[in-house]
């Protein structure tokens, strides 16, 4: 398992700014759509960084 820091942002606003442990970045596109963090909100930029 790796740590991946997640950043979602729409335009420059930030809407979820956390660390999220999974074997890649597949798998923590997953948990986000899991969680629903990101359901019924607009978002312009994702950025997953490994830690």
């Amino acid at each position: 398992m790796n740590e991946y820091k997640v950043v979602v942002k729409n335009g420059s606003t930030t809407i979820l700014n956390e660390v999220i442990t999974a074997e890649d970045e597949r798998d923590v596109l997953g948990i986000l759509l899991i969680r629903s963090e990101l359901f019924n909100q607009t978002f312009t930029d994702i950025r997953i960084s490994e830690r």
